[in-house]
């Protein structure tokens, strides 16, 4: 890895690591890419972000979100990722991880 990608891709581990902690579940792979704060995926980007989310214990894979069948990245046991974690601006600005249980999930 070039030191360039080195530091692309420390970066984006620490953001990840930051915003998603220890938290279970499935995100979409479009939000993995805006938490580790980048506008927008590019192969580059795409491909830096799901090395560093396989080094943060995450499996990527194509997964169901409310019957819509997207590429995403889940942790946890197989009851943990149906908990649909979205990413949205909070009123500071920030991006913000939102953990949506089973139950208010919408039925397909």
């Amino acid at each position: 890895m070039a030191p360039a990608d080195l530091d692309d891709f420390l970066t984006a581990t620490a953001r990840l690591c930051g915003a998603l902690g220890e938290i279970h579940g499935k995100l979409r792979v479009t939000d993995a890419i805006s938490l580790a704060g980048y506008d927008g995926p590019s192969f580059h980007r795409t491909r830096l972000v799901a090395r560093a989310m396989r080094e943060l214990g995450w499996d990527r894979g194509r997964l169901y979100f409310n019957g819509v069948l997207l590429y995403a990245y889940a942790r946890g046991s197989f009851l943990e990722r149906e908990v649909i974690l979205d990413v949205e601006r909070g009123d500071d600005g920030q991006l913000v991880v939102l953990a949506r249980s089973l139950d208010k999930q919408a039925k397909p």
